[in-house]
């Protein structure tokens, strides 16, 4: 068997391959599969890319009949980028399963981030409701004081505005911690 139909059986099986690849809706799917001058069409299609090479190879087969005027450099030079294509082609395929993980990753890396902000939000939330009963407590206290209430009562009102500072300092602690450990 000729090195050319070789090609072209292996560049028939990387279409099949394109083909199903294609059809298949791949968050990572990149919207240029390669960024080299390798190929001269840019498309998230893998059979865009098989598609060319298949018809470099068909030049390549006119050169070789003498159908079309090449030097054997030439067509040297282009079997040469051809089996590049090839390649590289069979690469992005066996790279393909590496970026559906890829994106798996990225989607939990992204939701552990949602979290965490969600997180964040939350002991905003819950420093501000401290921060309006701690308001609260003060004007109990302040209202128990110029009353002369009864001295039990405002040590109590004092002993809850204690637990409630106490809380807000671990809040703000809390979202400290967060804060440093997001960068």
């Amino acid at each position: 068997m000729s090195a050319l139909t070789e090609l072209k059986q292996r560049l028939t099986q990387l279409r099949q391959q394109a083909k199903i690849l294609d059809q298949v809706p791949i968050a990572g799917k990149p919207q240029d599969w390669f960024q080299t001058d390798l190929f001269s069409c840019h498309s998230p299609y893998l059979t865009d890319y098989v598609d060319e090479a298949m018809q470099q190879l068909h030049r390549l087969q006119l050169c070789s009949s003498g159908q079309q005027a090449a030097s054997s450099e030439q067509q040297q030079r282009l079997a040469e980028r051809i089996a590049a294509q090839c390649n590289a082609l069979t690469r992005a395929f066996a790279n393909s399963d590496t970026r559906k993980n890829f994106k798996v990753t990225k989607r939990k890396v992204q939701k552990v981030v949602q979290q965490l902000t969600q997180s964040s939000r939350d002991l905003y939330h819950q420093l501000s409701q401290y921060k309006e009963y701690e308001q609260r407590l003060e004007d109990m206290l302040r209202l128990a004081q110029q009353q002369n209430k009864d001295v039990q009562q405002q040590l109590a009102v004092q002993a809850r505005l204690g637990r409630c500072r106490r809380a807000i300092s671990e809040v703000e602690q809390q979202i400290q911690f967060q804060e440093q450990h997001k960068r």
